[in-house]
């Protein structure tokens, strides 16, 4: 009985990382699936983070903003369902008013010369949301094995190893034991969000990034948003 007990809970705890999120039919979007969050950061930011959380969390690291070329801009979600909805209906191409735009990139510079750079995507939800930071700092700024290390006191013990050790990287839970590999008979590591580190090329690099199976979820999600605003015809006129 205890047994049957304990298998229960484990289930209901363990259900709302994995689920999709259900939709009725004509209802909200859907949403990506719920995955648990991605622990790892990059001079504070993480993924998810909102456009204005990462600044903050950049400034908070040391990091300045360009006084010019920074910050890039893009159509809203919302503005890319409303430009290919009309195209649907009448077949002519029209681009997304900027007016309804959000941050798709934030650039910064830190302390050491570091060079940040965050891309943001735009979310059902409004605004937009970090899906992958990349920093780069020259190895005559920093040896790269004085990086390594601190990549490791900051980070832990890596997943994986690449590149004859010259590339670190972290994996989501279920990709873990698969990190450092790549064979066509295996799931990509980069299949959830994912941390790398590498020396290689003589540039100190970091990059955080979102997986290709949330990259699938948005995708669907502005499919289904389209689909409800300029629903497909189920006659022709023949």
């Amino acid at each position: 009985m205890k047994k049957r007990l304990l298998a229960a809970a484990i289930v209901v705890v363990a259900a709302p990382l994995s689920v999709a999120a259900q939709t009725l039919p004509n209802g909200p979007a859907q949403q990506p699936a719920m995955y648990p969050a991605f622990p790892l950061d990059v001079a504070g930011v993480r993924l998810g983070m909102s456009a204005s959380e990462a600044r903050a969390a950049l400034m908070k690291a040391g990091y300045t903003m360009p006084a010019t070329n920074g910050v890039s801009y893009g159509p809203s979600f919302a503005a890319r369902v409303r430009a290919e909805a009309a195209r649907r209906r009448t077949g002519a191409a029209s681009s997304p008013t900027m007016a309804d735009r959000v941050m798709t990139q934030l650039k910064a510079v830190g302390p050491n010369r570091e060079a940040i750079t965050v891309g943001l995507t735009a979310a059902p939800s409004g605004g937009s949301t970090v899906t992958d930071v990349y920093l780069q700092i020259p190895q005559d700024a920093m040896k790269g094995d004085a990086f390594l290390r601190q990549v490791i006191a900051k980070y832990g013990t890596p997943d994986g190893r690449r590149d004859q050790g010259m590339t670190l990287a972290w994996c989501s839970a279920p990709l873990k034991s698969m990190c450092g590999s790549i064979t066509p008979f295996q799931r990509r590591p980069e299949a959830l969000p994912n941390l790398k580190a590498s020396i290689v090329f003589n540039d100190n690099t970091i990059r955080l990034a979102d997986g290709t199976d949330q990259d699938r979820e948005r995708e669907r999600s502005f499919v289904v948003a389209v689909d409800r605003a300029a629903p497909k015809t189920d006659r022709a006129a023949f």
